[in-house]
C-alpha cells in the first residue's frame, strides 16, 4: 500500500508539472481584429440599459401569452432598424416579454431593446449577440427579411468563423461563478443549428484570432487555444 501511494503521488505531480506550449499572446487589437474577419461588426452602447415598460391589466397580459405555444418561448422579438440607422448599431433586436427576462415586473408589459454588442454577417443573415454579465444575454439570428430568432440564452463574448462553422465563446465570472463555453453554430436550410464544442476552463475575459486563423482564448485561470482542426488545448503565454 505505501509504495502504491508514493507511485500515484509521484504520478500526479509529474503530470501536474508538464509544461503547456508556450506561445506568444499578442494584446487585443479591435482594428486588427476587423482587418482578419471583416464580416464582423462591433458596437458599444453608450446607454446602460434601454427599456421600456408599460402597464398591463390581466386581460392584456392573458392576449399577450396566449399567442405563444405551450412550449414556446414567451419573448416576442423584432428586428428594430428605426433605432439602428439613428444610434449607429449594425442589429438592434427588441424583446418584448412579461416578466421572462431580467427587467420584467408583475403588471408591466417589457420592451427591451438590445443593440448586439458583437455582429457576424453570414450569407443568410447576421449572427448577433449581446453580453451584460449577471443581467443576462442572447445569441440571435437575424434572417435576410428582418425575422429575429432567440437562438439561447448566453452572455456571448464574441463571434468567429471557422472552415466548420462559427464559433461562439461564452461565459460569466460574477460571485462564486466562474463558466465558459464554446459553441458551434452550424446552418441546415439557411437555419441556424446551435451545439456545444468544448467546456472552457473559466468565462473569457479576452479571446482574438492569431494570424494563422487558431483562436487564443483567455481567462482568469490561464489560456487556450481553438486550431483549425477543432481541437482545442492549454497554452503558456509568454512575453513579447
Amino acid at each position: 500500500m505505501k509504495y502504491f501511494l508514493i507511485l500515484f503521488f509521484c504520478s500526479f505531480y509529474s503530470l501536474a508539472s508538464v509544461p503547456y506550449e508556450q506561445i506568444h499572446c499578442p494584446e487585443y487589437n479591435e482594428a486588427l481584429a476587423l482587418e482578419l474577419e471583416p464580416n464582423k461588426k462591433y458596437f458599444t452602447d453608450t446607454v446602460r440599459a434601454r427599456v421600456e415598460s408599460t402597464e398591463a391589466t390581466d386581460a392584456e397580459v392573458y392576449n399577450f401569452v396566449k399567442q405563444f405555444g405551450e412550449n414556446e418561448r414567451k419573448i416576442k422579438l423584432r428586428s428594430n432598424e428605426l433605432l439602428a440607422n439613428e444610434i449607429g448599431a449594425t442589429v438592434v433586436y427588441s424583446m418584448k416579454y412579461y416578466r421572462d427576462k431580467y427587467f420584467g415586473r408583475k403588471n408591466q408589459l417589457t420592451t427591451h431593446h438590445v443593440p448586439a454588442a458583437v455582429t457576424y454577417k453570414t450569407p443568410y443573415g447576421y449572427l448577433a449577440g449581446d453580453s451584460r454579465g449577471e443581467f443576462g444575454g442572447e445569441l440571435v439570428f437575424v434572417d435576410s427579411s428582418g425575422s429575429v430568432k432567440l437562438i439561447q440564452d448566453m452572455n456571448v463574448e464574441d463571434i468567429y468563423q471557422f472552415e466548420f462553422g462559427y464559433v461562439v465563446t461564452e461565459g460569466l465570472s460574477h460571485m462564486s461563478s466562474n463558466n465558459g463555453m464554446l459553441y458551434l453554430v452550424t446552418f441546415v436550410n439557411e437555419k441556424p443549428q446551435l451545439s456545444k464544442l468544448y467546456g472552457l476552463i473559466g468565462s473569457p475575459k479576452s479571446s482574438l484570432k492569431l494570424a494563422n486563423g487558431e483562436l487564443l482564448v483567455n481567462s482568469r485561470e490561464g489560456s487556450q487555444v481553438l486550431s483549425n482542426d477543432g481541437s482545442l488545448f492549454r497554452v503558456s503565454c509568454k512575453g513579447s
